[in-house]
């Protein structure tokens, strides 16, 4: 134990084992946990699987658009999908990029990040 001026020991502290010490920073965002869209070969959600649970139609929906896509059916560089808040709309573009695989990069924005008086939101994308 190290000792203070005046022969009086110093605390030490000591870790107790379920708390880790930090050594690099990570980023956990609200969708970091979904790693695909949670489908079966026949397209049909599994009740919860990879991150999703629930929006079976949704679901299906978006996987019908990552078999388009996997087939050639359809190239671009964006898909939007609409909504009310809340409706798991990230959450499932989060699966089909993660579904897509690495080289499919994901980036959420929301119409007022996209607001310009110069440039139409349809160049943003």
């Amino acid at each position: 134990m190290p000792t203070l001026p005046g022969g009086v020991s110093a605390p030490t502290t000591v870790l107790p084992p379920s708390v880790r010490e930090q050594t690099s920073l990570e980023r956990i965002g609200a969708h970091s946990h979904i790693r695909g869209l949670g489908l079966d070969d026949a397209l049909v959600a599994r009740p919860h699987s990879q991150g999703l649970v629930g929006q079976a139609k949704a679901r299906r929906a978006v996987g019908v658009i990552y078999k388009m896509i996997k087939e050639g059916k359809i190239s671009g560089r964006a898909i939007l999908l609409a909504g009310k808040p809340g409706t798991g709309k990230t959450a499932l573009a989060m699966g089909l990029s993660q579904s897509l695989g690495e080289d499919t990069p994901f980036v959420a924005i929301s119409g007022s990040e996209a607001f310009s008086l110069e440039m139409c939101k349809t160049e943003v994308l």
